[in-house]
């Protein structure tokens, strides 16, 4: 769900940028990078889900599960960046959080702009096909980094279980299969969703 601080924030800040022109201009090469990695990280990440379940040969491999979710996530991340940059945007070098800020730009440029969403603060936000893309983005984002940060603090395993209820330490092997899926299922959703719209643009 749109959260109305995120949407105040995609405003302001991308308001700034558009009228300071503080995006980078980006080229062929690295629109076709952005392409490529939004590809291959759903590819390795079915792989991997595959490997998982039809092989033994990772069924000793605890961190399977979480690099699934983690690609499935990327690949939403570099689809993301690719369509930014057909629309001639791309983050400038140095930018800080660049997970936030390309989910604010992607709110504030597919959602925002031009909707009543950039003019007012209505009490119901329709939902569009970009807005579930956008939904399915934060979901995936949001688990995602929430595994990274418990990763870097594994050495305070017992606090972390405590304060987080991650599938890594709690959630029996069926369960971390069930969510490397749903993972999987959202960011194939999101490409699909992203590749209908980019093919819509084209067509018209």
């Amino acid at each position: 769900m749109l959260e109305q601080k995120d949407i105040e924030q995609a405003k302001y800040l991308f308001k700034e940028w558009d009228i300071s022109n503080i995006w980078d201009n980006p080229n062929t090469a690295y629109i076709e990078h952005c392409k490529k990695k939004a590809e291959e990280s759903l590819f390795l990440a079915k792989y991997l889900l595959n490997k998982i379940e039809k092989t033994k040969e990772l069924e000793n491999n605890g961190t399977t599960t979480i690099w699934i979710v983690t690609l499935s996530y990327y690949s939403m991340f570099f689809e993301v960046e690719y369509l930014l940059s057909i629309d001639k945007r791309k983050l400038p070098t140095g930018t800080e959080n660049t997970h936030k800020t390309i989910y604010l730009a992607f709110l504030y440029y597919y959602v925002i702009k031009g909707s009543e969403l950039e003019r007012n603060k209505p009490k119901k936000i329709t939902t569009s096909r970009m807005s579930r893309a956008l939904s399915l983005f934060k979901e995936v984002q949001d688990e995602s980094l929430e595994l990274q940060r418990i990763e870097k603090s594994v050495r305070d395993l017992k606090k972390q279980r405590e304060q987080r209820h991650s599938f890594t330490y709690q959630m029996s092997r069926s369960a971390e299969i069930s969510e490397a899926k749903n993972s999987i299922f959202k960011a194939s959703e999101f490409r699909e969703l992203i590749e209908e719209y980019i093919l819509s643009r084209r067509v018209k």
